[in-house]
C-alpha cells in the first residue's frame, strides 16, 4: 500500500487571494504536506514526493511502497505528458498489461512509466469523468487534479468495495483528503470525537467517522470538486442481484465452472508485481484455495509469483495457544504440506495481543468488536521481515459466498424461487424448521459473546426494506455497545433512537425497495454486510 495527503484551496479563498499553505505560501504548504506524510510513512516507506500547483491552489503529497516499476519513473505525484493532469494513487490497478496495451495502441497515450498507477491518468485523459472509473479494476484510492483551462476539477475516488481508505474534511477554505485522518494534523486539523456517530453507530454504517467533521468516501463513490467550489460525493458503482423470481437456467456444473474461471483469473492478475508475492494461509477454505491456485499456476503454467519464477510459494500463518480454542495452525500446516509450499508462522499470545494493541488501533483509527485486527497487525510484520512486500489473502470470501454464521438463516428465510425444484423450495416445512434452528443458533452465538442489546428489543417501526433487512441490522449491531454503557447525559440526548434506523438509512430508498421485494433475503444480508462491515 501507499499513502497520500492532499490540500485543495476552494474557490472562495483563491478569490480573496489567500494561498493554500496557511500563510506560508508554497514553501509553507510543502512543509505541512511533508509533515503530513511523516505521520503515515508506514504506508509507503520507499519514497516520498510533493507537488504544488503554480497558483498554490492544489497540493498533492505521496509516500510510496514500490510494487510495480521500482524505478524513479514510478514516483508520485504522477503527471501526464503535457503536465496538466496530476494524481496521487494508493493501491493497485489490475489487468494492467491489457489496459496499457489498449491505451497505447488504440488511443496513442504516451506513458511516462511502467507503473500501474499511471493508468488513472491515462484512462481519465481518454474517457474523462466519470466514464474512466468503469475501466478501473482493482483496490485503489486516488486524488486527481485536472488543471486544463476550462476543465479545472479535482476527482477523488475509492474502489468498489472500499479496500483502500480515503477520508476528507473541510477546514476553513481548505478541503483536506488523505489515506488516514492523522495526516490532517500538520495541516491545522484539531481532532474531536463525533459523539453522535459513536453512539448511534454512524461511524460504521454511513460516511461518518469517529472524528467530528471527518468523512469517509464511500466504496464505489467519487468526490467531484469543480472550480465553482462545488463538492459532491457521487456513486459510480453498486452491487446488483438478480430478481429472486427469475428462474436459474445454468446447471450446477456451469455455476462451479464459472466461479473457478473467475477466481483463477483474479488470482492470476494479482500475481503481477516487480517484487516477491506471498500468501496469508489460515485453516480456512478461502486462503487454502488461493494457495492452491497460485501453486497450480506456478507449476503448470509457469506463471511468475511476483518477480520470481518459483514453484514454491511462501505462506504466512498465525498460531494461537492450543487451549485458546482458536488455533488453526495445524490445519494450515497440513494444507501447506499437501501443496508443498513453505510456511512461516507467528505465535500470538495474550501478551503479544496486549503489546500490539495500541499500534493496531493507531493504524486502524477506530475501535473493533474483537482482537482479530490486532492479530492481523502482528501477522503483517512477518512478510516484510522476510522480504515479501505483497500478500494475497482470502478476505472477502465469506462475504461473497455466505460463509458467516448469520447468513444461513437469511438463506432459509424464503424459498429460492430461482430453483423451484430444489428440496428446500419443495418442502416449506423443512425450510421453516431449519430457519428457526439457524436463527436460534445465531442468537445463542451472540448471547455467548455478551451481545444481547437487540435480542429482545423489537424494532420500533416496520422497515421499508423488509423483515430480512431488519434482522440483518440486528446482526450488524450485535457488537455495538448497549446504550447503558454511555454517560447519562448521552443516553438522555440519544433518547429512544433505534440504531437499526442508522443501518437502514445508510441505504438509498431504491436499494431498500429492492431489499423488500426484488432481492432474496440472503442477497439483502450480503449487500448490507459488504456495504457496512467489510469496508470498515
Amino acid at each position: 500500500m501507499c499513502g497520500f495527503s492532499a490540500c485543495i484551496l476552494l474557490l472562495e479563498a483563491s478569490i480573496n487571494g489567500s494561498g493554500g499553505g496557511g500563510g506560508g505560501g508554497a514553501k509553507g504548504l510543502a512543509a505541512d504536506l511533508q509533515a503530513s506524510l511523516r505521520l503515515i510513512t508506514h504506508r509507503g516507506p520507499d519514497d516520498t514526493g510533493i507537488w504544488i500547483s503554480a497558483n498554490e491552489q492544489v497540493g498533492l503529497a505521496h509516500c510510496r511502497l514500490s510494487i510495480n516499476d521500482l524505478s524513479s519513473a514510478g514516483r508520485q505525484p504522477l503527471h501526464n505528458s503535457d503536465d496538466r493532469i496530476h494524481a496521487v494513487v494508493n493501491g493497485e490497478i489490475y489487468d494492467y498489461d491489457r489496459l496499457r496495451h489498449e491505451c497505447e495502441t488504440l488511443q496513442n497515450y504516451p506513458f511516462q512509466s511502467d507503473s500501474d498507477s499511471e493508468l488513472v491518468l491515462a484512462l481519465y485523459s481518454i474517457y474523462g469523468a466519470p466514464d474512466f472509473l468503469t475501466h478501473l479494476r482493482g483496490e485503489f484510492a486516488f486524488v486527481l487534479y485536472d488543471a486544463r483551462q476550462g476543465a479545472q476539477r479535482v476527482i477523488a475516488a475509492r474502489d468498489r468495495y472500499g479496500i483502500k481508505p480515503l477520508v476528507y474534511t473541510r477546514l476553513g477554505s481548505k478541503l483536506l483528503l488523505a489515506s488516514e485522518a492523522k495526516a490532517f494534523l500538520p495541516l491545522g486539523w484539531k481532532p474531536r470525537w463525533d459523539v453522535r456517530a459513536i453512539v448511534d453507530a454512524g461511524w460504521m454504517f454511513d460516511d461518518r467517522t469517529l472524528f467530528r467533521g471527518v468523512r469517509k468516501l464511500l466504496p464505489g463513490h467519487y468526490l467531484d470538486i469543480t472550480e465553482h467550489d462545488d463538492v459532491r460525493q457521487v456513486k459510480y458503482w453498486d452491487s446488483e442481484y438478480e430478481d429472486k423470481s427469475k428462474l436459474e437456467t445454468r446447471t450446477i456444473d456451469e455455476m462451479v465452472s464459472g466461479v473457478r474461471e473467475r477466481l483463477i483469473e483474479s488470482v492470476r492478475l494479482r500475481l503481477r508485481a516487480d517484487v516477491p508475492v506471498g500468501i496469508y494461509l489460515s485453516g480456512g477454505i478461502d486462503s487454502s484455495a488461493i494457495a492452491g491456485i497460485v501453486t497450480e499456476l506456478a507449476r503448470k503454467e509457469k506463471v511468475k509469483i511476483g518477480n520470481e519464477e518459483a514453484t514454491r510459494v511462501t505462506c504466512f500463518s498465525v498460531a494461537f495457544p492450543e487451549t485458546s480454542g482458536f488455533d488453526e495452525s495445524h490445519i494450515a500446516e497440513r494444507t501447506a504440506a499437501w501443496l508443498g509450499v513453505k510456511t512461516i508462522k507467528k505465535t500470538i499470545t495474550e501478551e503479544t495481543l496486549a503489546q500490539d494493541f495500541a499500534d493496531a488501533v493507531f493504524h486502524c483509527e477506530h475501535h473493533h468488536f474483537d482482537l482479530n485486527f490486532v492479530a492481523k497487525f502482528a501477522l503483517s510484520t512477518l512478510p516484510r521481515e522476510h522480504g515479501v512486500k505483497v500478500v494475497l489473502t482470502g478476505e472477502g470470501a465469506d462475504e461473497h459466498f455466505a460463509g458467516y454464521p448469520y447468513f444461513p438463516a437469511e438463506f432459509l428465510r424464503e424459498a429460492d424461487e430461482a430453483l423451484p425444484d430444489s428440496p428446500l423450495a419443495q418442502n416449506s416445512g423443512l425450510r421453516s424448521a431449519m430457519f428457526t434452528a439457524a436463527e436460534r443458533e445465531m442468537k445463542a452465538i451472540w448471547r455467548g459473546a455478551g451481545a444481547t442489546a437487540y435480542e429482545d428489543n423489537a424494532a420500533t417501526s416496520p422497515s421499508m426494506a423488509g423483515v430480512g433487512a431488519t434482522a440483518m441490522s440486528d446482526n450488524l449491531l450485535a457488537w455495538h455497545p448497549t446504550a447503558t454503557i454511555f454517560a447519562p447525559w448521552l443516553q438522555s440526548r440519544q433518547g429512544s433512537h433505534d440504531c437499526r434506523r442508522t443501518v437502514l438509512d445508510s441505504h438509498a430508498s431504491d436499494v431498500q425497495a429492492k431489499m423488500r421485494s426484488q432481492w432474496h433475503p440472503l442477497h439483502t444480508a450480503m449487500y448490507m454486510w459488504n456495504k457496512n462491515a467489510l469496508p470498515n
